[in-house]
C-alpha cells in the first residue's frame, strides 16, 4: 500500500484497517482517532490527520483538548520541529484555555510552550509578556483561613478547589525557565513570581530560585 500525496505533510498516522483484497476501482473511507483517510488502487491518501483533529477541536473549544490525545501527543514529541503558527494557534490555545478558567488545559498548552525552541517562542515575545506578566496566571494561593488577602491581584481571582491562580509556574516550571532567557522584561516578571512563590513556599526546581532577587512588579 503506497501514500499517495495530498498536499500536506505525511506525520505518519495510519488507519487501524485493513484494505487488501479490494477489488479494482474500489474507494474505501476510514474515519478514526487516527485521522480521516481514503483508499482506492492502493494507494493511501490522507485527508485529515490526529493533528488536524486536535487543533480543529481547541481552535472550538480550548478545554477539549484531550478528546485527541493522539494528536497532542505527537505535536509535544514533535515540538523541536515546531513552526511560527504552532506558537500562534498555541498561545491562542492558552489565552483560551485562561479566558475559560480551565486549568489543565493552560497547563497543557504550557508544556507544548516549554517544549519549544526558545528562539521560536522568541518570535511572539509581545503576546508572551501580554499573557505572562499576570500573577493571576502565574502564582497559586493556598485558600486557608489566615490568607492575608490584602497582598493578593486585584480583581477576581480564578478558583481550583481549595486554591487560587492558575499556579503555572509551579505546574510548568521550565516554561518561565525559559521566558527568563527571552529579554529582560520577561526576565523581571518572572524573579518577581519566584519570590513572591518562595515566600508562599511554593516548590520551584532550584534553576528558578536561583534567580531570585529584586525586580519590578507583574501585574495583572
Amino acid at each position: 500500500m503506497t501514500e499517495e500525496s495530498s498536499g500536506k505533510s505525511d506525520r505518519g498516522f495510519r488507519p487501524r484497517a485493513d484494505f487488501g483484497n479490494k477489488r479494482s476501482g474500489a474507494r474505501s473511507l476510514y474515519i478514526g482517532p487516527e485521522g480521516i483517510f481514503r483508499h482506492q488502487d492502493g494507494k493511501l491518501e490522507t485527508l485529515a490527520d490526529a493533528v488536524d483533529f486536535f487543533w480543529a477541536t481547541v481552535a472550538q473549544d480550548p478545554r477539549r483538548w484531550n478528546e485527541n490525545l493522539k494528536g497532542y501527543d505527537h505535536i509535544l514529541a514533535d515540538a523541536a520541529e515546531a513552526t511560527r503558527e504552532d506558537v500562534r494557534r498555541t498561545l491562542g490555545w492558552l489565552e483560551g484555555a485562561i479566558g475559560l478558567k480551565d486549568r489543565t488545559a493552560a497547563v497543557a498548552a504550557c508544556r507544548y510552550l516549554a517544549s519549544m525552541p526558545p528562539l521560536l517562542l522568541a518570535t511572539d515575545y509581545g503576546r508572551l509578556m501580554a499573557i505572562f506578566n499576570s500573577r493571576k496566571v502565574g502564582m497559586v494561593w493556598q485558600l486557608t483561613p489566615d490568607l492575608d488577602k490584602r497582598p493578593l491581584p486585584r480583581g477576581p481571582i480564578p478558583v481550583f478547589g481549595r486554591e487560587a491562580g492558575f499556579g503555572l509556574i509551579r505546574a510548568v516550571p521550565e516554561l518561565y525557565l525559559t521566558l527568563a532567557l527571552l529579554g529582560s522584561e520577561l526576565e523581571a516578571v518572572v524573579i518577581l513570581l519566584v519570590e513572591e512563590a518562595i515566600s508562599y513556599k511554593i516548590s520551584l526546581p532550584p534553576e528558578l530560585v536561583n534567580l531570585a532577587g529584586p525586580s519590578p512588579s507583574a501585574t495583572g
